[in-house]
């Protein structure tokens, strides 16, 4: 990225350590440092501080990086898409197996383990999706892009950032109950069809 490149030429030209410009932009001096060595990206806020502090436009710091962006944000939307091809086929499958194990009157192992089976690829893939979904590098990028574009990059938007610090038992919570959701639409189905069938 050659905003990081940028970052240091603009702060050297002014004369100011890291630590100089996180006073001025209100971030820490290892925010600088790692903007500075591209482990991270500013957000919208700190890019429109530099940008007045540089006395350059938000555009002139960003242009030579929105196309490397661009990419980063259209390749974790077809990871997104993949991993949304898991959570469905396996979750359905997962209802559909313990609807038919209902419906031909199975035991309770015969119809949990396999139905444990095809619901951990679903599970790791809704994790992995919502690890990618939070991605604060990711969140940076689709901001910048929406203010280039002149669109308001919603950087407040709660769907947009890492809610919270505790999203993670939130969205095993989360699973649990749809597991359970899932456990009672299986049951539902197979008790239907037990009803159409007359068992």
């Amino acid at each position: 990225m050659e905003l990081a490149r940028r970052i240091k030429e603009h702060r050297e030209r002014l004369g100011m350590s890291q630590s100089d410009l996180a006073k001025a932009v209100f971030v820490t001096r290892q925010t600088i440092s790692n903007w500075e060595t591209a482990r991270t990206y500013p957000d919208v806020q700190s890019l429109v501080l530099l940008s007045g502090l540089f006395g350059v436009s938000v555009d002139a710091l960003v242009r030579e990086d929105t196309q490397e962006m661009r990419d980063a944000l259209a390749a974790a939307s077809r990871r997104l898409n993949r991993l949304g091809l898991v959570m469905v086929s396996f979750g359905v499958a997962c209802v559909v197996w313990v609807a038919l194990g209902l419906v031909f009157d199975l035991d309770l192992v015969p119809i949990a383990v396999p139905a444990a089976i095809l619901f951990i690829p679903a599970a790791a893939a809704a994790f992995l999706a919502d690890i990618t979904r939070h991605d604060n590098q990711l969140f940076a990028y689709q901001a910048v892009d929406a203010l280039l574009a002149g669109e308001d990059p919603d950087v407040g938007h709660r769907y947009n950032q890492r809610v919270g610090e505790h999203w993670v038992a939130r969205r095993v919570v989360q699973t649990i109950l749809a597991v359970l959701i899932g456990l009672c639409c299986g049951w539902g189905a197979a008790s239907i069809v037990m009803l159409l069938l007359g068992k």
